[in-house]
């Protein structure tokens, strides 16, 4: 028996809308890491069906893969990692967007343009995140000598936001006003910044194009749901473990790995069929209960690789059985699971093993 997600493409395809027309009908998708693990072909259809034209990935070989399915040329798929040496027909052939992050990869491309047949790009600058972007140092040699940009067609400047989470940073301004200080200087380029936080920030860090990747989920990264203008938005998912062993336990006995917690009564006790290989982390035993036919149940012991133990005492005996799916997670508790554990929403979902099975509806 395997633990399952029930996946809503349409509510995944209502929260793209909400955050596309909150940005006046500019948002892209990103999609790495296999839609954070929901799965980016499935994903990446129901978005192009509502309207979506462009798409981030984290790498070449996920472009690939979407490039594959999607093969029209009305849609866009851009490459987080940049440019390598020996790539560029790779990313030709296959009508993909290199994001250009440091001089050698504007340097590459231009080269490659200038010689083959043109490939259009995005511009990357770090504007205070220091991962990826040209730097302080390159953003000056660039204004320095502003010809550099005129072999390349580029789709955006883009930058990336450290800070997007929290309303009241200033660093988020900051950034803003770097970005489109240096669109000053080329003013005819479209411009990128904003994230699913920096949507929430405001329409003035919506510029020309938005990158929601977790609002596509209905959640910020601590897993409360986001308000769009007057939307509530929703986790389009639900997860279900299987029961997979029931027993009585008598008091004061020990339950799972170490023995670290015992029995405080007779009780009965439930093996659910997920564990930390499938993303149900270790973290999670401590003071963690779940609504199980409207009852509160404790995990109890140490969550093992495939299975966890919790204490369905108080639920009426006739109402489990083993073969019964409990459902784990859903809107009503991500927030949650996500502060028991002390992580953020993408590590939650990109946790979620690949033995849960995923169901779209």
């Amino acid at each position: 028996m395997h633990g399952f997600l029930n996946i809503s493409l349409e509510e995944i395809k209502s929260n793209w809308v909400a955050l596309n027309n909150a940005s006046d009908g500019k948002a892209a998708a990103v999609i790495k890491a296999n839609s954070y693990g929901m799965g980016m072909i499935k994903i990446a259809k129901k978005l192009i069906e509502a309207g979506c034209s462009y798409f981030y990935v984290a790498n070449l070989d996920e472009a690939i893969n979407l490039r594959k399915r999607f093969t029209s040329k009305k849609i866009s798929i851009a490459v987080f990692e940049g440019f390598f040496e020996g790539s560029e027909l790779i990313f030709f052939k296959n009508k993909l967007t290199p994001i250009i992050n440091n001089l050698d990869q504007l340097n590459r491309i231009n080269k490659f343009n200038i010689h083959e047949k043109k490939m259009n790009a995005i511009l990357n600058i770090d504007t205070g995140m220091n991962r990826l972007g040209l730097s302080e140092l390159e953003i000056a040699h660039i204004l320095k000598n502003k010809d550099i940009l005129k072999v390349t067609t580029w789709d955006f400047i883009m930058s990336h936001l450290a800070n997007s989470n929290d309303k009241k940073n200033s660093e988020n301004y900051k950034q803003l006003m770097k970005i489109k200080k240096f669109s000053e200087v080329f003013p005819n380029i479209k411009l990128s910044l904003a994230n699913t936080g920096g949507i929430k920030l405001g329409s003035k860090y919506c510029l020309d194009q938005t990158r929601p990747g977790i609002g596509l989920y209905g959640i910020d990264n601590e897993g409360k749901n986001l308000k769009i203008k007057s939307q509530i938005l929703k986790l389009p998912l639900e997860l279900y473990a299987p029961i997979i062993q029931v027993r009585d336990v008598s008091f004061g006995q020990p339950v799972s790995y170490g023995g670290i917690e015992t029995t405080k009564r007779n009780s009965k006790l439930a093996t659910i069929g997920i564990g930390y290989a499938d993303g149900w982390l270790r973290l999670l035993k401590t003071n963690s209960t779940f609504s199980v036919k409207k009852q509160k149940c404790k995990i109890i012991g140490n969550i093992t690789m495939d299975s966890f133990i919790l204490d369905i005492t108080n639920v009426n005996k006739n109402k489990l059985k083993e073969g019964d799916y409990l459902r784990l997670l859903d809107n009503s508790n991500v927030s949650k699971i996500i502060k028991n554990l002390d992580i953020i929403s993408y590590e939650l979902l990109t946790s979620i093993g690949q033995r849960i099975i995923r169901k779209y509806s």
